[in-house]
């Protein structure tokens, strides 16, 4: 038996270190695609979460059959940890648009990457999970490379976008935390108003994403999408880049701890030069090679140290 407890716990590990690099694959595209698509960081941000409501909703309904929708949004809202996740949420996913339209690719990619530290500080007052050692070890290892892949590109340029790309760190490192803190029952609350704690984290993000379009309907509507490539690119941004990808993180939430999904999520760094390479004819320099294998090596090494 307790063997057999050992082999579906790592199986259950595996599965969601292999979630959170679908989603680090996933969003490292976002930068190619908000700088290639000549539109307002507002008409981008809007219609890529109007994209990914569709996949959202499938999903939330594929994973509950029985879940009737009008009542969990009614019980969403007398919750208010759902809604101020719905709201983090929201903020992480727009400000990472404006963020890249304001300031280097670069820059809007490092300053988002601070969210681990926020997540291992708040960890414990959100969650009761302590940070280990081999978790600072790593921290530090994948934040130094990530300097070392961005350094030599970053700019003192655009100090707005950089703020945004900060506060939008600071939103992606309190999601892991806020979705694991959601899904705790509350045996307290009536039982006629309790949505299934399942359905919580996924019901945030249909929340947020609606946020989203609330707040830039406005923009949406006066500059729309002008051509058949621009339609097509937000679309695949918002049902690749946002619905697959937070489908596949939260998933992975429920798997890992909160500082371990950041930490894998580091990887996605590594994968932005790769991008620029195919679509911009530029070769990483041995600074940013060096800086990828800093990050996956300070993720292996914990991986062997939580081992041993």
């Amino acid at each position: 038996m307790l063997l057999r407890d050992m082999q579906a716990s790592s199986k259950r590990r595996w599965t969601g270190c292999g979630l959170v690099l679908f989603a680090a694959l996933s969003w490292s595209t976002a930068g190619v695609g908000v700088k290639l698509v000549d539109l307002p960081p507002a008409t981008i941000a809007g219609y890529r979460a109007l994209s990914a409501l569709p996949v959202l909703l499938l999903a939330l309904w594929h994973g509950d059959p029985g879940l009737r929708l009008s009542t969990a949004f009614s019980g969403a809202l007398r919750k208010p940890l759902l809604l101020f996740t719905a709201l983090t949420y929201a903020l992480c996913v727009s400000l990472f648009v404006f963020a890249t339209k304001l300031t280097t690719a670069a820059n809007a990619t490092l300053f988002q990457y601070s969210a681990p530290i926020y997540t291992a500080l708040l960890s414990w007052p959100i969650l009761r999970e302590s940070i280990r050692l081999p978790d600072w070890v790593a921290l530090l290892g994948c934040l130094g490379g990530i300097v070392l892949c961005f350094g030599g590109s970053l700019s003192g340029t655009g100090w707005l976008g950089n703020v945004l790309a900060l506060l939008s760190g600071l939103c992606f490192g309190l999601l892991p935390l806020l979705w694991r803190r959601m899904t705790r029952n509350e045996p307290s609350e009536p039982a006629a108003t309790v949505v299934p704690a399942a359905d919580l984290p996924m019901l945030s993000l249909v929340f947020g994403n609606l946020l989203i379009v609330l707040g830039a309907a406005s923009s949406m509507v006066s500059h729309p999408p002008a051509t058949g490539v621009q339609v097509a690119s937000l679309a695949v941004m918002g049902t690749l880049q946002i619905g697959c990808a937070y489908l596949a993180y939260v998933a992975a939430v429920k798997r890992l701890r909160a500082i371990e999904c950041l930490l894998i999520a580091t990887l996605e760094p590594i994968l932005n030069p790769v991008w620029v390479s195919l679509w911009a004819n530029e070769t990483p320099g041995a600074q940013t090679l060096l800086g990828g294998g800093v990050i996956i090596g300070s993720v292996l090494l914990r991986a062997a140290w939580r081992r041993s």
